[in-house]
């Protein structure tokens, strides 16, 4: 890798240079970054539910993918939780 395509990948340099002077958007991006997906974009629909771990009963969000769970997240409807975990 050349010394001048090393500095053009720079953040810093990206963020100067750029139209994100604060770094928090495509400036702070990298390649790996780029290629990130939620682990809920894999989901093919939402079943709601109820946390069994205490008798609280907070609500959650189940992310199911055919038959299997991929990610359990706390639902912001619930007047228990408010989406808290």
């Amino acid at each position: 890798m050349g010394v001048r395509k090393w500095v053009g990948e720079w953040p810093v340099l990206r963020q100067v240079k750029g139209s994100d002077p604060l770094g928090r958007g495509r400036a702070a991006m990298s390649a790996g970054s780029e290629r990130l997906r939620p682990r809920t974009d894999s989901a093919d629909r939402v079943v709601s539910s109820v946390c069994p771990y205490c008798a609280v009963g907070c609500g959650q969000q189940v992310y199911v993918k055919g038959d299997k769970v991929v990610q359990i997240e706390g639902d912001p409807d619930s007047p228990v939780s408010r989406g808290r975990l």
